[in-house]
C-alpha cells in the first residue's frame, strides 16, 4: 500500500465514512456535502471532451479522450443510489476513456428516495436500449459501474437478458454493492477495516433506495439471481472492504452459471480507489488492468 493511499484512506475514514454512518432528512443537503469531501479529482486534461445528451427522456454525458472509435461504455456511477452523479465519476471516466479508447456513457440516472427503486434499474435499461437504437453494436459496447452502479450494471444485464436484448460484449465492475440485504461475512469481518462503508451506512441507503421493498430480490441483489448467460466480467474490490464478500460471491456464483468472471483483490485498497486517479498511484495500474479487459473483448462482431 502506498503512502498516498495510505493518507487517502485516513482523510477518508475522519471525513466520508462519519457522514456516510448520519444520512440526514434532508437529502439535497447530505448530496451537496458527501459530494464536497469527495472532491479528490483533479480538473480533466484537454484532450478530454465532455458532451451532454438526452438519451431520449434520461440525461446523460459523453466523456470520451481524443478522437475514439466507435467503442462504448456504458457506465453507471455509484453512491447508494442516494447521491453521485456524471460529475462526481468524470474523472475515472475520462481515464477509462483515455486507457481503453472508447467513449464513455454516463447515466444521470434517477436517486432515491425520491425515485426508489426500480427507477435506476428501468433508466440504466432504457440508455442501453437507446444506444442500441443510435446503431451502436453489442459486441462493442460494455457495461460498467461502482458500488452501487456496479451491482446496477449486473441487474441491468440480468433484465436485458430477461427482456430478450443483445447483451453488451462485457462489464467492468468496481466494489460492486450486490447484496442489498447485508448477508456477507465482510460486512462484519471487515467493518473496522473498511475506511469508508460502515454496516449503518449500507442499511440506510437500502431502506432508502427500496423502502419495503425485498432487499433480496434478485433485481435488487444480483448475488441471489440466476446470472447464467452473461456476458465476460471483470470485478476489482479491496481486500479490506465491507463489500469483499459481495464481490466474491458474486463472481463464484457467476462462474457457477458459466460466467467468464475474474475476481481481482487489491490489498488494502479504499473502496472504489480507482475514482481517486492520480491520489492514489494504485488506481492507475488498476484502470489499465480494466482497460485491457474491455479492449479484449470489445472486438466482437457488429450483431
Amino acid at each position: 500500500m502506498s503512502f498516498r493511499a495510505a493518507l487517502v484512506s485516513f482523510l477518508i475514514r475522519y471525513t466520508v465514512k462519519r457522514q456516510f454512518d448520519r444520512i440526514p432528512d434532508n437529502i439535497t443537503a447530505y448530496r451537496e456535502r458527501v459530494s464536497n469531501s469527495l472532491k479528490f479529482s483533479s480538473d480533466p486534461p484537454r484532450k478530454v471532451i465532455v458532451t451532454a445528451v438526452d438519451a431520449d427522456g434520461v440525461s446523460c454525458e459523453w466523456v470520451s479522450y481524443g478522437d475514439p472509435g466507435d467503442h462504448v461504455l456504458l457506465y453507471l456511477h455509484g453512491g447508494g443510489f442516494v447521491f453521485g452523479s456524471p460529475e462526481s465519476h468524470r474523472g475515472i471516466a475520462w481515464r477509462l476513456a483515455k486507457a481503453s479508447g472508447a467513449k464513455v456513457l454516463l447515466v444521470d440516472y434517477r436517486l432515491a428516495p425520491e425515485n426508489p427503486f426500480p427507477a435506476a434499474l428501468e433508466d440504466a435499461t432504457h440508455c442501453y436500449r437507446w444506444l442500441l437504437e443510435q446503431g451502436y453494436a453489442p459486441g462493442k459496447t460494455a457495461i460498467g459501474g461502482d458500488s452501487s452502479g456496479g451491482g446496477l450494471a449486473v441487474t441491468t444485464m440480468i433484465n436485458l437478458r430477461n427482456l430478450g436484448l443483445p447483451l453488451p460484449c462485457s462489464a467492468i465492475l468496481l466494489s460492486p454493492w450486490a447484496d442489498l440485504s447485508g448477508s456477507g461475512d465482510s460486512i462484519s469481518a471487515n467493518e473496522k477495516k473498511d475506511p469508508m462503508l460502515t454496516s449503518a451506512a449500507l442499511n440506510n441507503l437500502a431502506r432508502l433506495y427500496l423502502g419495503d421493498r425485498d432487499p433480496g430480490a434478485p433485481l435488487a441483489s444480483p448475488v441471489f439471481a440466476d446470472l447464467q448467460g452473461l456476458p465476460p466480467v471483470m470485478v476489482h474490490v479491496g481486500s479490506t472492504e465491507i463489500l469483499l464478500s459481495d464481490a466474491s460471491r458474486l463472481v463464484q456464483n457467476m462462474k457457477q452459471g458459466g460466467v467468464e468472471a475474474e475476481l481481482k483483490i487489491w490489498p488494502n485498497m479504499p473502496h472504489v480507489f480507482q475514482i481517486f486517479g492520480s491520489r492514489i498511484p494504485e488506481s492507475r495500474p488498476a484502470i489499465n488492468q480494466l482497460a485491457m479487459f474491455l479492449k479484449t473483448h470489445m472486438t466482437g462482431a457488429d450483431g
